[in-house]
């Protein structure tokens, strides 16, 4: 029994919502550079390129910031003292 193309099984859509480059930009307050600078550097969330157009899904977006939170509280739990910078008092340097 051969399947034509109207019984074979297509793949299901994911109907996650996709958000635009600037929808990201205002959501973390920083520039389309900024994404396309983390973008090259592997840091950013995944983006689907479609046309000239970067879309990135709303799970991607929500993991990669919950890996950012992550990596920060790290940072600080790194921290001698949970203190940031060398001073010791705040400054960051």
């Amino acid at each position: 029994m051969s399947t034509t193309p109207n019984e074979q099984q297509l793949p299901r859509l994911d109907r996650t919502p996709m958000w635009t480059l600037d929808e990201l930009c205002a959501l973390v307050r920083t520039t389309p550079a900024t994404v396309h600078t983390w973008r090259k550097r592997g840091t950013g969330p995944r983006a689907y390129k479609v046309g000239r157009h970067l879309l990135f899904a709303e799970a991607d977006v929500a993991a990669w910031l919950a890996a950012c939170a992550a990596a920060a509280e790290s940072d600080i739990d790194d921290e001698p003292n949970g203190e940031r910078g060398s001073a010791g008092n705040g400054s960051g340097w």
